[in-house]
C-alpha cells in the first residue's frame, strides 16, 4: 500500500523556469551568466546576471575585467596570475638553517647563489666537531656511534642492538621493547639524512 507524503516547500520560493534577460527592454529566455562586476569570489547567485545569446555576445565584447583598475594594479595582477595568485618565495629563503655540512657537489654553486657558503663548515671541520642537525645528533647518541659515522658503521650497529634488545630474545621484555622502538627511529632517521 502507498502513502501520499505532503513534500514541505518551505519558505523559499521556487525560481522560475525561465529566466528573462537582464537587457532592457529584451524578453527572450537568458540562459546565459554574466557578472555584474569584477569579483575574485562570485559565490552569490546576486553577482550575476542574465542574458539571451545575442545579448550575452555584446556583453562579452563590452566586458573588460580590468576596467578601473591603475596600469600598475593591472601589471601587479599579471604577475601574481602567473602563480595563481598564491604567495612564493625565492629558492632558498624560507628554509631552516642551512646545513653546513654538505653531502653533495656543487658543481653550479648554488649554495653560493643562496648565501651560504663553505667557510662555515671549514671551521667546523677545522674544529673537528662537524655541525648537525640536533635529531641527527641524538639518533648518533641512540645508536652510541660518533658523528661522521659511515652508512656501513650505521647499518653494522643497527643490526647489533636490534639483535640484543629484540622482545623474542629478551622474552618479551616491554623495556627492550622501547629501546627497539627508539633504536629503530634511530637508524631510519640516520639512513634519511645520509640519503639527502
Amino acid at each position: 500500500m502507498s502513502k501520499n507524503r505532503e513534500i514541505p516547500l518551505g519558505d523559499d520560493t521556487p525560481e522560475p523556469l525561465h529566466r528573462q534577460c537582464d537587457h532592457v527592454d529584451c524578453f527572450e529566455v537568458g540562459e546565459f551568466r554574466a557578472p555584474k562586476a569584477r569579483l575574485l569570489d562570485r559565490g552569490n547567485p546576486a553577482d550575476y546576471q542574465w542574458f539571451c545569446l545575442a545579448h550575452i555576445r555584446e556583453f562579452n565584447k563590452s566586458w573588460n575585467f580590468f576596467d578601473g583598475m591603475s596600469d600598475e594594479e593591472v601589471l601587479r595582477y599579471k604577475d601574481e596570475d602567473i602563480t595563481g595568485h598564491r604567495p612564493t618565495w625565492k629558492l632558498g629563503s624560507r628554509t631552516a638553517s642551512p646545513r653546513d655540512e654538505y653531502r653533495y657537489h656543487d658543481p653550479f654553486n648554488f649554495r653560493d647563489d643562496m648565501g651560504t657558503s663553505d667557510k662555515t663548515s671549514e671551521k667546523s671541520r677545522a674544529n673537528g666537531h662537524p655541525e648537525m642537525d640536533p635529531k641527527e645528533r641524538e639518533a648518533l647518541a641512540v645508536l652510541n656511534l660518533q658523528p661522521g659515522s659511515s652508512l656501513e658503521q650505521i647499518k653494522r650497529r643497527h643490526k647489533e642492538l636490534a639483535k640484543k634488545y629484540h622482545p623474542d630474545i629478551r622474552g618479551g621484555d616491554k623495556k627492550a621493547e622501547e629501546i627497539l622502538k627508539n633504536i629503530n627511529q634511530a637508524y631510519t632517521h640516520l639512513r634519511s639524512c645520509a640519503n639527502s
